[in-house]
C-alpha cells in the first residue's frame, strides 16, 4: 500500500491518498481421491525495501513457516508442526502444484532460493486432507527463524493456535548521520485461514496472503517564496524551545507516539471467532524496543524550489535510508496508541536572490499531519511532502510577542484622490472580501463594532461569486486572541477556536444593497454584526471539503 500526503507549510493540503491491492491469488488444480495440501503465497505490494525487492518469491527469501491444525469430532489435533516452507522450479509434484515445497529431509541444505534446511527432529512428510476433520487452521510468517507458534494443549480441545512470537524486526528512529545503516530486513506475517469441509475448502491450494510487519516513511520539503532562497533550516523537537536540528523531525504530543529499534520482538494473538480469521500485533516492551516523541528524518540542505527535486535535495541524506527513493524502515504504530496530530515545526532563513546581501529570520513555522494519516500502518508506505511559500505562519519578528505570524510584502502606492470604498481581500482561492459602511480612515481600513460587516466569496477558478444560501457552507467566529489565516488552516488551532466559541448568527439577504457604492448582489453576500471589539474569522467550505478563512479585526 501507498500513501501519498502533500502538504504546504501554512495551509495543509491533501493531494492523493492510494492503496495497492494484494497480488493475484494462487488456485489449485489436484483432483485425486486422496489429495494432498498444497501452500501458495502471496505478498502485498510494497516493495523496495532494503533487501527482499522483488517478486513475491524475493520479497519472502524464498521459504516461509508454517503451523496448522485440524478439528476431529471437536478435538484439534496437530498437522503441520512448525513446517519449512520454500520454492522451488519444479511445480508438479504431488505436495507441491504452485512453486511452494514442504517435503524434505532433516539437515538438508540448498533448498529452493531460500537456502534453507530442515532444522527439526524429523523429517517433513506429505500430508492429506483429512475428510473426517471439519475444519482446518493455518498461520504462517517469514523468514522462518523470526517465527515461533504457541499451540497450547488443552484436555477437552486439544491443540489450538492462539499465538506467534515475532522477532528480528527493526525499524528507524533516531538520526543516523555516521552509520553503518540500520540493517532492516522484512519480517512478513500472513493473514490466518481457516479451511472448513462445508464450504468445499479442501483440496484448495492454501494461499496465504503476507503482509510486512513494517512501513516506509519519508518525509520531503521544498520552498517556492518568490525571489529568496531558504540556506538554512533547523527543526524544534518535541517540547523544545528552539530549533536544533537539520535533520527533519516530526513530533508528537503523546509519549512513546513513535518506535523503532533492532532486534524488536512482538505477539501475534491470532482470533477465529469470524469467518474470515484475523489477528492483532503487539510489540514485547523491552530494551530493544525504543520510544520517542521525535521520530528523525533526513539531514536537509538548502532547499529546492520544486516538488521533484533529486532525492538528497527534496528528502535530505541518513544512512538509514533508501537513497534512491528517500524512505526509512520504520516499525508500524502500535495498535493501541490513539491516533494524534503530527507536527512539524523549524526556523530557516530567507536570502535574496538579488544579491543585496539580504537576509530575512523566519521563527516557528508551523505544519501538522491530521491525525487520519498520522498512524503508521504495516505493509504501507507514506510521503509526507511540505511546501514552504510566503503564506507562512512562522513570524520574522520575536516569537510570542506581539510581532505578527506571516511574510508581509513591502508594497508602494501613489494616492491620487480619495478612497471611495474599503474592502480587503484574501489571496487565497476562494478569496473572502468583506465591507463596512465608513470604513475606511484615511489610507486605512477599520471595521467598528455596532454596525453590519458585509463579506462575499469569490472564485479565482471559475470568477464566480459563491451562492451562500447553502446551509452549513460559511460560519463566523469570534476569536479567542489575534490569529492569521496561515495559523487557522492548522486544525488542531480551529478546533480549540470552535470549542471556545459559538458561531455568530449571520444573515444571507435575498435582496441587493449597495455599500460604498458597491452593490452586493442577492444570495451571493452575508452579514453579521460583530457586538464586540476583537478578532473574527469568516470560515467557507470549499467543493473539495477543505476550508477558506478570512480574519479581521474589529475596533
Amino acid at each position: 500500500m501507498k500513501k501519498y500526503l502533500f502538504f504546504v507549510a501554512s495551509a495543509l493540503a491533501l493531494a492523493s491518498c492510494s492503496s495497492d491491492d494484494f497480488l493475484g491469488e494462487n488456485p489449485g488444480n489436484v483432483h485425486n481421491a486422496t489429495t494432498a495440501i498444497n501452500f501458495g503465497g502471496d505478498a502485498g505490494k510494497i516493495t523496495r525495501a532494503t533487501s527482499n525487492e522483488g517478486s513475491t518469491v524475493e520479497k519472502l527469501d524464498g521459504q516461509f513457516k508454517v503451523y496448522g491444525v485440524k478439528n476431529v469430532n471437536g478435538f484439534w489435533q496437530r498437522v503441520f508442526v512448525n513446517y519449512s516452507v520454500w520454492d522451488v522450479a519444479d511445480k508438479n509434484t504431488t505436495s507441491n502444484t504452485n512453486g511452494w515445497e514442504y517435503v524434505g529431509t532433516t539437515g538438508t541444505t540448498g533448498l529452493g532460493t531460500g537456502n534453507i534446511k530442515l532444522n527439526g527432529p524429523k523429517n517433513q512428510t506429505i500430508k492429506y486432507w483429512d475428510y473426517s476433520a471439519s475444519e482446518y487452521n493455518f498461520v504462517a510468517g517469514s523468514p522462518i527463524d523470526a517465527f515461533e507458534y504457541k499451540t497450547p494443549y488443552d484436555a477437552t480441545s486439544g491443540t489450538k493456535i492462539t499465538e506467534a512470537t515475532v522477532s528480528k524486526l527493526a525499524g528507524h528512529i533516531y538520526a543516523n548521520e555516521a552509520g553503518p545503516a540500520l540493517e532492516a530486513n522484512p519480517v512478513y506475517i500472513a493473514d490466518p485461514v481457516k479451511a472448513k469441509k462445508d464450504n468445499n475448502d479442501y483440496k484448495k491450494t492454501v494461499t496465504f496472503n503476507f503482509q510486512r510487519q513494517q512501513s516506509m516513511v519519508r518525509v520531503g520539503f521544498y520552498e517556492t517564496i518568490p525571489g529568496y532562497t531558504i540556506t538554512d533550516i533547523k527543526f524544534y523537537e518535541a517540547d523544545g524551545t528552539s530549533a536544533t536540528s537539520n535533520n527533519v523531525i516530526l513530533t508528537s504530543d503523546t509519549e512513546g507516539y513513535f518506535v523503532g529499534g533492532t532486534n524488536v520482538s512482538g505477539k501475534v494473538t491470532y482470533d477465529w471467532t469470524t469467518a474470515t480469521p484475523s489477528y492483532t500485533f503487539a510489540y514485547t516492551d523491552n530494551t530493544y524496543l525504543k520510544k520517542s516523541k521525535n521520530w528523525y528524518a533526513g539531514k536537509l540542505g538548502a532547499l529546492e524550489n520544486t516538488s521533484t527535486a533529486q532525492v538528497e535535495h527534496l528528502y535530505g541524506t541518513d544512512k538509514d535510508m533508501a537513497t534512491a527513493t528517500g524512505y526509512f524502515t520504520v516499525l508500524p504504530t502500535p495498535a493501541l496508541t490513539n491516533a494524534s496530530a503530527i507536527l512539524i515545526k523549524c526556523d530557516y532563513t530567507l536570502t535574496a536572490d538579488d544579491h543585496s546581501g539580504e537576509v530575512i529570520n523566519v521563527k516557528g513555522a508551523t505544519a501538522a499531519i491530521p491525525a487520519a494519516f498520522s498512524k503508521w500502518e504495516a505493509n504501507t508506505r507514506y510521503t509526507y511532502l511540505f511546501k514552504i511559500s510566503d503564506n507562512t505562519n512562522g513570524t520574522t519578528g520575536t516569537p510570542g510577542s506581539t510581532d505578527p505570524a506571516g511574510l508581509y510584502p513591502i508594497t508602494f502606492d501613489a494616492v491620487v484622490k480619495d478612497v471611495a470604498q474599503g474592502t480587503t481581500t484574501t489571496v487565497a482561492t476562494p478569496s473572502i472580501t468583506t465591507y463596512q459602511e465608513g470604513s475606511v480612515v484615511g489610507n486605512t481600513i477599520e471595521y467598528k463594532t455596532g454596525k453590519p460587516i458585509y463579506a462575499t466569496v469569490y472564485d479565482q477558478a471559475t470568477s464566480d461569486l459563491k451562492d451562500l444560501t447553502t446551509s452549513g457552507d460559511v460560519e463566523v467566529y469570534m476569536l479567542s486572541g489575534e490569529r492569521t489565516e496561515a495559523e487557522l488552516q492548522i486544525a488542531t488551532i480551529f478546533a480549540t477556536e470552535i470549542t471556545n466559541n459559538t458561531p455568530l448568527s449571520i444573515t444571507v439577504p435575498t435582496a441587493n444593497t449597495t455599500v460604498n457604492n458597491v452593490t452586493l448582489d442577492a444570495n451571493k453576500y452575508l452579514s453579521f454584526k460583530p457586538k464586540a471589539p476583537g478578532y473574527y474569522a469568516i470560515k467557507y467550505k470549499y467543493a473539495d471539503n477543505t476550508y477558506k478563512y478570512k480574519v479581521i479585526e474589529v475596533k
